[in-house]
């Protein structure tokens, strides 16, 4: 009974593990940085930075802060496709490459038009 207490409590351990693995092997050492301005060049904050990894394997999600800067960490190493998105103004699309796991590209910066009405 007791080794049998065992091999449950170990099993329970080993799937709780699982997910944690699978979540560790999308996520890496690199990182991205960059800026987000407005067409007349003012930081915008709070603007959705969403990076998602080419084939969808992976998602990770930022905001901007007072001076429109962002940082995404964690980046494995491929293809990212990078959003921009807040309210009133166009989104914007980018794509970085990350050719090793600590990767660092130059910054990034984005500019967001006002959507025209």
């Amino acid at each position: 009974m007791k080794s049998m207490k065992r091999y449950v409590v170990l099993a329970g351990l080993m799937a709780l593990m699982v997910p944690a693995m699978s979540s560790a092997q999308l996520r890496g050492l690199g990182r991205v940085v960059g800026t987000v301005t407005d067409d007349g060049g003012a930081p915008l904050r709070g603007v959705n930075v969403r990076a998602t990894r080419s084939g969808g394997t992976g998602v990770i999600e930022e905001t901007t802060d007072e001076k429109g800067s962002w940082v995404v960490n964690g980046m494995a190493r491929g293809d990212w496709h990078i959003t921009f998105q807040i309210p009133g103004y166009v989104p914007v699309a980018a794509k970085v490459n990350l050719e090793a796991e600590l990767s660092r590209v130059p910054p990034v910066a984005i500019v967001l038009k006002k959507v025209s009405r």
